[in-house]
């Protein structure tokens, strides 16, 4: 499936640069790199890093960056974006990926909607986190994204079920430029939370995305509801330790 999006990168590339795709760089950029300031990792890795530009930005706030990259032609465009940096690129699936150390900060934008098998890729990030580590990744919310897109017609569509489908997509500023053939996995949030408890690990923070007006009128029309949510998660021991933080954080407050 990676190599579906090869024919897409040129594209992508001239969608982030120009600012077109809002979405990256009004919303999840500040995320991101909010995220990396308030968590401070030494070492960072992108599992499915696209076009590079995410990791291209993120890669100042740390000692170690590490991305890998299935698509040729993703690669490649990351090859150039990521150039003059420190940033190790690897084209190479996240099963085939393997590191002597694990990482504080494990990313996957935009990726676990695409993969087919979930438990293969979650176990497989799995292996690449030790005491501390974090996954966090981005997906469109599967509440409410095919009311956005209607990728599935009302026949096709059931909350509960899962679901794949190759699927055409546009940018809101960028509506004649089509993305097409590309594929797209819906799962209710619950397979999500039964997977990472699988393999041990526990979300400990989840984000719906909901920008501010002034960034969603960029868009030409209010968001009615959240496109994309943000997974958190630590392995069980750690996680404990951090809802143990909390709890005695809101304790000092009270």
């Amino acid at each position: 499936m990676p190599n579906r999006w090869d024919d897409f990168a040129s594209i992508r590339r001239v969608q982030i640069e120009s600012g077109k795709d809002l979405t990256f760089s009004k919303v999840f950029l500040p995320y991101y790199i909010d995220l990396v300031k308030e968590l401070r990792p030494e070492s960072l890795i992108e599992v499915g890093c696209g076009t590079g530009h995410l990791l291209a930005n993120l890669s100042n706030y740390v000692n170690t960056a590490v991305a890998i990259e299935p698509s040729e032609g993703m690669y490649a465009v990351a090859e150039q974006v990521i150039e003059g940096s420190d940033i190790q690129l690897f084209r190479l699936r996240v099963e085939d990926y393997q590191s002597t150390h694990p990482f504080d900060l494990i990313i996957s934008h935009m990726v676990v909607q695409l993969v087919d098998n979930l438990e293969l890729f979650i176990g497989s990030v799995a292996q690449l986190m030790g005491n501390q580590s974090r996954f966090v990744f981005t997906i469109p919310h599967p509440c409410f994204y095919n009311e956005y897109k209607k990728f599935f017609t009302p026949s096709e569509y059931h909350y509960m079920k899962e679901r794949t489908k190759a699927i055409s997509f546009s940018v809101t500023k960028d509506p004649n430029t089509k993305i097409s053939g590309v594929p797209y996995c819906h799962r209710p949030l619950s397979r999500y939370f039964f997977v990472l408890k699988k393999f041990d690990l526990h979300v400990v923070d989840f984000k719906e995305t909901f920008p501010a007006p002034e960034i969603q009128s960029l868009y030409g029309a209010d968001w009615n509801f959240p496109r994309y949510c943000v997974f958190h998660a630590l392995r069980g021991k750690d996680s404990e330790i951090i809802k143990k933080k909390r709890i005695d954080k809101q304790i000092e407050i009270k």
